[in-house]
């Protein structure tokens, strides 16, 4: 049995005293599993080396009737100037093991070959979460801390490392932390949420997933860019896409809802595996690699147009388009559509007005130009037409403001479906809108532009007094020809 009472957890920094746990109990015997999710920073770690003993509470009381491993691929333990082989010794002695029978194990498990016999300090993480796993596997604990296992190795040792552990050490107890809320669903009966200092406990795993996404911010919050540049925009549509690629798997939100959506597409439940990559999307519109996915599993659904736009989208994005290009072709076949006659546009820097547009960029530019919410006022059709016709994101513009919907939105006699300041969105579009709209050395008019514009309402106007669009041919030929004069000002 292990049971923590009243745990309580203080670092002193220089800025004051850091309060990691306060307060936390739990109870653990033979045979529960427990998953603990929690944030980044939320202390899960911290409470593992107060479990193992690594570390002394700040006050409160840990009890421990049987055997505790230390964390599981952690390898701060190893001495890095001893080899491999020397430090096996090393634990083989202090748990009293016969070295030989370890020695085996390890090398046929941790598959490092040679470098068992080169100091630690030269292995890579990888290799060391191999030596600290299989080294873990030579003594028999009765209760096992796995800290982000699931990150070792590649599937085929990975699975290995699930038979050692679940397989074979199945009547244990474990008390299992990762950032793969599947894995933790997949290998725990007993579920506990970790945020600002205090442990809840569930029995059912969705129960305490939905408290942890409400921890995480996917609830009704809107996602913040947040990306480089003055105000947070994005120094241009580029920067835009490059930052929002890798702020978006660093955002728990984002993680959380791929996660989810990949859940489902395993399950083969396509339409909800298609609403969480949406979902997912809707955060990052400029993150590329997942509209591959809501692609796979429109097609999946028979909606073929929709997943013509996701994979059309992707390619402008930055995916490679012979990753893409099949399922492309496919898609369009059972439309009854050729793609040589409407290939994918490649991604490519430079200039905005000749980069190839996405969806992104067609629900960006709808809220100026047609000021409408993409969900209302856009169809799918409307969207792989645009996309099939138009190479270039200033044609693509271009094409817009020719559309009637522009007339209507900016006569003065019509609204826009879902116009208004206090549409959805937030500042968010409105950033991402103006990254596009200027090239990255007008940042000043930029950021003049995002802080004057307050909704749909005033979007187009306060882009065009600031110079938005101002090097895009097509399109200032288009508004040359507009007939609405409010449009053109």
């Amino acid at each position: 049995m292990i049971r923590l009472t009243d745990v309580r957890k203080v670092y002193r920094t220089r800025f004051g005293h850091n309060v990691v746990l306060d307060g936390i109990g739990l109870e653990m015997h033979m045979g529960e599993r427990l998953g603990v999710l929690g944030r980044n920073g939320a202390g899960k770690s911290t409470m593992m080396r107060l479990i193992s003993g690594a570390e002394r509470p700040t006050s409160g009381r840990i009890e421990r009737t049987m055997s505790v491993s230390w964390p599981l691929a952690f390898g701060g333990a190893f001495q890095t100037m001893l080899t491999g082989v020397d430090n096996i010794r090393f634990i083989s002695r202090i748990y009293d093991q016969d070295f030989a029978r370890n020695l085996a194990f390890v090398e046929e498990f941790s598959e490092l070959g040679a470098y068992l016999r080169e100091p630690v300090r030269t292995y890579s993480s990888g290799m060391r979460a191999r030596l600290a796993f299989a080294i873990s596997m030579i003594i028999e604990f009765d209760c096992f801390l796995i800290d982000e296992i699931g990150a070792v190795g590649d599937a085929r040792f990975h699975d290995r490392c699930n038979h050692e552990l679940f397989g074979k050490r199945g009547d244990r107890a474990m008390v299992i932390i990762s950032h793969d809320a599947a894995y933790v669903r997949d290998h725990c009966n007993r579920f506990a949420v970790l945020h600002q200092g205090h442990l809840a406990h569930y029995e059912d795993f969705d129960e305490a997933y939905e408290d942890f996404r409400e921890h995480i911010g996917l609830g009704n919050r809107k996602a913040s860019l947040s990306l480089p540049g003055s105000h947070g925009i994005a120094p241009g549509r580029s920067a835009l896409i490059e930052v929002s690629q890798h702020r978006a798997l660093q955002d728990e939100r984002f993680r959380a809802l791929v996660m989810e959506g990949d859940w489902r597409r395993d399950a083969r439940a396509w339409d909800e595996a298609a609403g969480r990559y949406a979902a997912a999307l809707a955060l990052y519109p400029f993150q590329r690699s997942y509209w591959v996915q809501h692609g796979h599993v429109s097609k999946e659904q028979g909606l073929f147009e929709r997943a013509e736009i996701s994979y059309r989208t992707a390619c402008a994005l930055g995916e490679p388009v012979q990753d893409v290009e099949e399922h492309l072709a496919f898609v369009m076949a059972q439309q009854g559509l050729d793609i040589d006659a409407a290939p994918p546009g490649r991604y490519r820097k430079g200039e905005v007005a000749g980069q190839a547009p996405g969806q992104a960029d067609i629900d960006l530019l709808a809220r100026a130009v047609w000021r409408c919410e993409p969900q209302i006022g856009i169809s799918d059709g409307d969207r792989a037409r645009l996309l099939r016709t138009h190479a270039t994101c200033d044609a693509l513009l271009a094409a817009m403001i020719r559309d009637s919907r522009a007339v209507a939105a900016n006569s003065g006699t019509q609204g826009g479906a879902g116009a208004g300041a206090g549409a959805s969105g937030g500042e968010d579009w409105i950033r991402a809108l103006c990254a596009v709209a200027f090239a990255p050395a007008d940042l000043p008019r930029m950021v003049a532009a995002a802080q004057a514009i307050t909704g749909m309402e005033d979007a187009w106007r306060h882009l065009l007094a600031a110079g938005g669009f101002a090097d895009w041919p097509l399109t200032q030929a288009a508004l040359q020809q507009a007939q609405t004069p409010e449009f053109k000002s």
